[in-house]
């Protein structure tokens, strides 16, 4: 490795990529018991649980792919907008911003033609149009037109440099590299998404908005390759959940001083452990729903009223166990004697069961799930 060379682009090698194939093939078997879990128990969801789902799992993931980046999307706008798109229904809350993302949110999930140059401009534009984005260094729809694009933090003298990206004459040669790569390769999908993700972000050929479409290519290729529906998981909202070691992995692996040899192994065995943490949780928020649904189906002969009702949503929603007169009150804004009186009704009615180990002032209740 020549001295004057620091990042992992500017190695003769590059972009022939090695990786720990026994290291990541375990992760993989992990993978695919979680694929089916998920696919397994989506299968007892009724279509409008689906939908719900669909519609939670796309929020957070167009939500997260944005606030990775700083910017901040309203919830309202994008749930209208997504609402606007599957069911055709207009709220009147959505904008032209969130319809473009969700709009490129189903190209990518849902249309498997081959990866472009044309299709990544068209999400660039679509994505940033309504964004607030430096003009001087962003041209909408088009790879930049500069060399010296950096990665930063900091101010001043405070300034680091975390990465510098290749220069303007090379980034249709080393895109069309990628998108060949993406289009043809029998790579597992799961370590294609892995490559297909950090690649596209060394090369970062836009001047803003390359995290964003990295990870709707990681999307799009899971989607794609692996038949694995991306709408019932969000790997965005995983990757926000671990923001500082993803900059630190793309960081290390991106430094030729830290990866002279151009290995990709940590950063494919992060990104797939990501990925199986968006598909528990999903595994998680499935079963919950399960659960909540065939609860209320037991004790749909029952008369509860509304404020019953929130407390039984908060024990089966959350992972709160107990529930007691002070968390009633708080759910409810009932008074302590008619909260007392409701929670006892619910035993009475065999919903809620008394913990015998809590009395008096610390009386709680759980769910009856015998019932």
């Amino acid at each position: 490795m020549a001295k004057n060379k620091r990042w992992i682009w500017e190695d003769d090698n590059y972009p022939h990529f090695i990786y720990d194939k026994t290291k990541i093939n375990l992760l993989l078997l992990g993978i695919s018991k979680r694929q089916g879990i998920l696919e397994g128990i989506t299968r007892h969801l009724s279509q409008e649980s689906k939908e719900t789902l669909f519609t939670e799992n796309i929020l957070d993931e167009i939500i997260y792919n944005f606030s990775i980046e700083g910017e901040v999307l309203q919830r309202s706008s994008v749930r209208s907008s997504i609402r606007k798109k599957l069911k055709k229904i207009d709220d009147k809350q959505s904008n032209l911003h969130t319809d473009n993302i969700v709009s490129i949110q189903e190209d990518l999930n849902d249309t498997h033609k081959p990866l472009s140059i044309e299709r990544l401009n068209h999400w660039h534009h679509e994505l940033m149009v309504e964004s607030d984005y430096d003009s001087m260094q962003v041209t909408l729809g088009e790879f930049r037109s500069y060399d010296d694009m950096y990665v930063t933090s900091g101010e001043g003298i405070r300034r680091k440099i975390h990465y510098q990206a290749p220069k303007a004459k090379d980034l249709d040669k080393e895109i069309s590299k990628l998108l060949e790569y993406c289009n043809t390769s029998e790579d597992n999908p799961i370590i294609k998404s892995a490559i297909a993700h950090i690649w596209f972000v060394q090369i970062h050929p836009y001047g803003d908005g390359n995290g964003r479409i990295s990870r709707n290519i990681t999307n799009h290729i899971l989607s794609k390759n692996l038949g694995l529906d991306t709408k019932y998981f969000s790997v965005s909202h995983a990757i926000n959940n671990d923001l500082k070691n993803y900059g630190l992995i793309l960081e290390e692996t991106n430094k030729l001083s830290k990866n002279p040899n151009l290995d990709l192994t940590n950063w494919i065995e992060w990104h797939t452990k990501i990925l199986n943490r968006a598909i528990t949780v999903s595994i998680d928020i499935i079963t919950r729903t399960i659960e909540k649904t065939k609860f209320y189906d037991k004790i749909s002969h029952i008369k509860i009223n509304d404020n019953q009702s929130k407390a039984i949503n908060m024990l089966l929603n959350s992972k709160e166990e107990i529930i007691t007169n002070s968390i009633y009150r708080a759910i409810t804004g009932s008074s302590q004697v008619t909260a007392s009186r409701q929670l006892n009704d619910l035993v009475k009615k065999e919903v809620l069961e008394l913990i015998p180990e809590h009395k008096g002032r610390n009386t709680a209740y759980v769910l009856n799930n015998q019932i």
